[in-house]
């Protein structure tokens, strides 16, 4: 016995509804598509796609920033490499007034006082250059680029209040403070500043800067208790090392910048070869401390020292050894900002130059890859409309038919 299906009025409009409803849907979709140019809208769409997307765009984001970083960095070493080019024209001109400040008719007090006059000239030229900026940030100043880094006081130089020659020299106004809280009995007066400046006197004369050992070496010659000579004798020790550990961490700073060499952190510190250090301290550049005759390897201030030689009025034989060291170092300390600044500072230049390369092309894969993923072929996309435009129509026609005749026709 053959069972048949019986297939209702009803059914048939149920099943073409449905049918012409998603006819209609896959319409719409690929109208949105052609619209928007992108293969999906919602993360209902395509969760997995979408996944991959925002993945992708979180590392293109990321590579923008590295890259942006790497740019200013260079452009930051650019405005170093600038500075220290134009230090290097004066550095030549200390060079040549050095030569010519004992030699022949120079040698008179007079000719002597307008060469003093052009160096201080350049010192204050150098300490601009020095002071450079980039960014409003001080390109010198290592890690601390809003401190001002090089300055001069009583015709001495100092970086970020350190001085270059020594770093745990202490000054007048810092001397004199200890000797007065030396000199102040417990809850007693403070002494006159004219006492406290008789005992300065004794201990610096005519100097600007001293050591703490320079000072404990002193005291024998002032009027200070025992008592107040070891106060004296500690806190002069206390600062002088307090300075120099000051100075140390100038010269151990960084400031680390991601470039794209997986940023990372160990006990807290950032792995140095993960990142660029963009910190460029003066003292290394420009140089710092004494050699073994007592001279400044700090060009600046061995211009300085050049300065205050040309001031004595009478020359004297020590004079003229002291200018011929400082002839002879100058030229020195002009060939090692050249042979060794300038040629570290262009190695880091070629390497940022090719990092910024290195990430174009990352920068430039992945945003190919995040076009092919979001966004549609145009002319596979009106192709796709077409053929849902098409399907929709073939709908409606045979929804026509097949709704033109009821079953009250058949009645009839």
């Amino acid at each position: 016995m053959n069972v048949g299906m019986r297939i209702t009025t009803n059914a048939m409009i149920r099943r073409y509804s449905t049918n012409l409803n998603n006819a209609l849907g896959d319409l719409d979709s690929k109208r949105n598509t052609v619209a928007t140019n992108r293969n999906f809208n919602k993360i209902a769409e395509d969760p997995a796609a979408a996944m991959k997307s925002f993945k992708l765009r979180s590392n293109f984001a990321r590579t923008e920033v590295q890259k942006a970083n790497a740019i200013d960095s260079l452009k930051k070493l650019d405005e170093v490499t600038s500075n220290v080019l134009r230090c290097a024209d004066m550095a030549r001109e200390f060079v040549d007034i050095s030569l010519r400040g004992y030699s022949g008719d120079s040698s008179n007090y007079e000719v002597r006082q307008a060469l003093k006059q052009k160096v201080d000239q350049l010192v204050d030229g150098f300490l601009q250059q020095m002071n450079g900026r980039y960014n409003e940030n001080f390109i010198f100043a290592g890690a601390s680029t809003k401190e001002l880094p090089f300055e001069k006081i009583d015709g001495e130089i100092f970086y970020r209040g350190i001085s270059v020659n020594n770093p745990e020299a202490l000054s007048k106004n810092e001397v004199s403070n200890i000797l007065k809280e030396a000199m102040t009995p417990a809850g007693g007066t403070p002494p006159t500043d004219a006492a406290v400046s008789a005992e300065l006197d004794k201990i610096m004369g005519n100097k600007t800067l001293i050591t703490s050992s320079g000072v404990i070496g002193a005291l024998a010659n002032t009027g200070l208790t025992p008592a107040q000579q070891q106060v004296v004798t500690d806190k002069a020790t206390a600062l002088g090392k307090a300075k120099e550990e000051k100075y140390n961490t100038y010269m151990n700073e960084h400031s680390y910048r991601d470039i794209g060499f997986g940023l990372k952190e160990e006990n807290g510190e950032i792995v140095s070869t993960s990142a660029f250090d963009t910190a460029v301290n003066g003292l290394q550049v420009f140089g710092h401390g004494l050699d073994k005759d007592g001279l400044p390897d700090n060009i600046v201030a061995l211009a300085q020292e050049l300065s205050n030689v040309l001031g004595v009025e009478e020359i004297s034989d020590a004079d003229r050894a002291k200018c011929d060291k400082i002839i002879n170092k100058m030229k020195d300390n002009y060939n090692d900002m050249i042979d060794n600044g300038l040629a570290a500072l262009g190695t880091k230049a070629a390497f940022l130059e090719h990092t910024e390369d290195q990430l174009t092309e990352t920068s430039q894969i992945l945003n190919e890859q995040i076009s092919s993923l979001d966004f549609c072929d145009p002319a596979e996309a009106i192709t796709n409309l077409m053929w849902s435009q098409y399907a929709y129509n073939a709908t409606l026609k045979v929804g026509n038919t097949l709704l033109s005749n009821s079953f009250i026709d058949f009645m009839s």
